[in-house]
């Protein structure tokens, strides 16, 4: 029986509100006189320091953090039925009661584990079941947890949940800022030397490298595929050499979770290699959804599922005949992953291009066998799977407005939404497009973004590096995409996602809503700069300006009499210029308070290319 993190943890995050979903005017719309502003982020402080446990115990480990223990088997089992034994661990917390019920997987010979990531401080009881096998039932123990006192942020403030907010948050309630980095390869990037395309990096390590160059950008997410994972999933069965290939991944978990960042990670294989052997196995479907959460639920992820199988992997345009919708097997599966996470990890099915499908259909323009709708979009379905977030593929254009139906239509949803997969830099787009679309994202309603790079959202690819591609501004050559990864790690667009994230963590970026077309908020000049903007009504304006020219536009809804400032920020080099402080005025005719902002400066580097700029504006206390 699936078992939750305990319920008082849960209560604690019903403190996070839910954004209006619609652009309802606000701030100097309202009468009242205003509170003080409140619109920065002031980190939550960290617990108060326990000391560690002194009492011996057959284990220790810290919070959060992943240890395992380890079982032999006295019984002789035929070959390859290892995974279907059901193996399980109670853990309870003696001080605080809270119990964790995790299953325990076959590690190869006649070696079992149970992975265990403690959620709380003290000492955890433990005694293990299995119906099928004697020498592996009723065995018992104790894990001291001590608490974890280092910086990563992952560990001080626990899982990354979504509680029923738009917003991904940590187990207690600190708002995450989601900001992944793709790599679908990542089992074949090298774990133990540098590789061909390493340059002069000097890495020792392809993957490693990557992770902790990553880690310094201010990434704080990786996203993968198991292309590659040397473990045939596929012909329903888990054989001894399965179990070898999982053992060497497991290095690549560890080494995500040792340096704090979340491993947003899609299950078996390649969505395309669902056959119907596998398909019409449920039993074996169950069973290796258990394994994979057995080996992986004790580091900090997220679920996936499988490529773009949020409808049906494109069977609509003919990619793959086995399944619709209708009869989608990773519905399944996400259901059986769900039923044996005790951490209640956040869990979402990657969805196919926008064209294709959105939350109702919303938005898309090919529209297939559910009419554009998610598989996950009922309530009865999200509750069975738990599905609780969109991984969401979107490119937005570069060279006109938002399609505000796709955006509406997530901002619309209950749940998290993170632009998951774009356009990859020197791919699809170049700097300014990587750069560009997150942005428009952000201020779109989505609650993250993903990133990509040649060679690194897929390693040593071939996948359209032979033809010249244009994102409406930038053309990508075949020698653009020629790039080997140890430059493409080095991109500015990376960096510029790193200034990104701490733009918006100064502030209460979770409660910003998006102008969408309503021009509420921002009201452009009449020649129409491309831009995209949010607010938090009356308090705070964030304007995103993307195409040539200067021209800007009138920030709208202010507290007539109140006092703010106004600053540029460069989306490029991270940094700010004055504008200066202004009074709002009295409310016009219309019963507004509306301040001009100056036309757009310049940034340029001296040619023609569009050169993107952020207007900042924010409520402040007059001196």
């Amino acid at each position: 029986m699936r078992r939750l993190i305990k319920t008082v943890m849960l209560m604690l995050f019903a403190a996070v509100m839910l954004p209006a979903l619609s652009c309802e005017k606000k701030g100097g719309g309202d009468d009242q006189k205003p509170g003080k502003p409140d619109v920065d982020n002031v980190v939550p402080p960290e617990p108060q320091e326990r000391e560690d446990i002194t009492e011996e115990t057959d284990y220790k480990t810290l919070t959060w953090v992943a240890a395992d223990i380890t079982f032999e088997t006295e019984s002789a089992y035929e070959k390859n039925t290892q995974l279907y034994v059901e193996f399980y661990g109670d853990f309870t917390n003696r001080e605080t009661k809270t119990k964790l019920t995790i299953p325990g997987f076959w590690n190869g010979e006649n070696t079992f584990v149970l992975r265990f990531a403690p959620t709380e401080y003290g000492i955890w009881d433990f005694t293990t079941r299995c119906d099928t096998d004697r020498s592996l039932n009723g065995k018992k123990g104790t894990v001291a947890a001590n608490q974890y006192k280092g910086d990563l942020e992952i560990y001080k403030r626990g899982f990354v949940t979504t509680n029923g907010s738009k917003h991904f948050v940590y187990a207690d309630g600190t708002p995450f800022f989601y900001l992944g980095d793709t790599h679908w390869g990542m089992y074949t990037e090298e774990i133990n030397r540098g590789g061909a395309h390493a340059g002069d990096t000097g890495a020792g390590s392809h993957f490693k490298y990557i992770v902790d160059k990553r880690a310094e950008q201010g990434f704080t997410v990786y996203q993968s595929e198991p292309i590659g994972t040397g473990a045939d999933l596929t012909d329903g069965t888990l054989s001894a050499g399965d179990v070898r290939a999982f053992i060497r991944n497991d290095e690549y978990y560890k080494y995500i979770a040792e340096k704090g960042l979340v491993h947003a990670n899609a299950e078996f294989f390649f969505a395309g290699q669902m056959n119907e052997k596998v398909m019409n196995d449920k039993s074996y479907m169950e069973a290796i959804s258990r394994y994979w959460v057995a080996r992986y639920a004790a580091y900090p992820v997220m679920w996936t599922l499988a490529q773009e199988i949020d409808s049906s992997f494109y069977a609509s345009r003919g990619d793959q005949k086995l399944y619709t919708a209708a009869n989608n097997p990773w519905v399944l599966i996400a259901e059986y992953i769900h039923k044996y996470d005790a951490y209640s990890h956040p869990l979402s099915g990657h969805q196919e291009n926008a064209s294709f499908t959105t939350v109702t259909g919303l938005g898309t323009t090919e529209k297939g066998t559910n009419d554009g709708k998610s598989v996950f979009l009922s309530d009865e379905v999200s509750a069975r799977t738990g599905h609780n977030w969109w991984a969401v593929q979107w490119s937005p254009s570069l060279t006109g407005s938002v399609n505000t139906d796709v955006v509406k239509d997530y901002w619309q949803s209950s749940k998290v939404a993170i632009n998951y997969e774009g356009r990859y830099c020197y791919l699809w787009t170049k700097n300014f497009g990587a750069r560009a679309q997150s942005w428009i994202s952000m201020l779109s309603g989505f609650s993250g973004v993903g990133y990509g790079a040649i060679d690194m959202w897929l390693y040593n690819s071939n996948y359209d590096v032979n033809s010249t591609s244009s994102d409406g501004i930038d053309k990508i050559t075949p020698e653009d995409k020629a790039v080997h990864w140890s430059e493409a790690v080095e991109f500015e667009s990376a960096y510029q996602h790193g200034y990104m994230r701490s733009f918006f963590e100064q502030f209460k970026w979770w409660e910003l809503t998006p102008d969408f077309d309503s021009r509420t908020f921002f009201i452009p000049d009449s020649s129409e700069p491309l831009n995209v903007s949010a607010a938090i009504p009356g308090d705070l304006y964030i304007v995103y300006f993307y195409s040539r020219g200067n021209a800007s536009g009138s920030v709208a809804g202010l507290y007539p009499g109140e006092t703010y400032e106004a600053k540029w920020f460069n989306p490029r080099t991270n940094e700010y210029t004055d504008i200066g402080t202004f009074v709002a005025p009295g409310k016009d005719a219309a019963g507004n308070s509306v301040w001009k902002a100056p036309d757009r400066p310049a940034f340029t580097d001296g040619t023609d290319k569009v050169k993107d700029v952020v207007l900042l504006v924010k409520r402040i206390e007059a001196d």
